[in-house]
């Protein structure tokens, strides 16, 4: 039954690790998210951010959108449409 589950002490010693860095990760979070929107308005680059963080660029891509950061160069996929063209 469920109720008699015990993990084995290597399974139990890793998921200690992970919750413990993911506890981690929660209380920091909010400020690392500050601080990247300030580098962002500072002139930071999403890959700069990215690097820094371990986090993928996308994150950073997402939050300079959020926060009105014009972008530096068109985006690298999907369909670009040409300039002046006001569909």
């Amino acid at each position: 039954m469920a109720t008699d589950y015990r993990p084995s002490p290597d399974a139990a010693d890793v998921f200690a690790q992970y919750k413990e860095h993911y506890e981690g990760e929660r209380e920091l979070k909010p400020a690392m998210r500050e601080h990247a929107a300030n580098e962002l308005k500072a002139g930071a680059t999403v890959g700069q951010l990215a690097k820094a963080t371990g986090l993928t660029p996308e994150v950073f891509r997402r939050m300079a959108r959020d926060l009105g950061i014009e972008r530096l160069r068109p985006p690298t996929v999907g369909k670009l449409k040409p300039e002046g063209d006001g569909s």
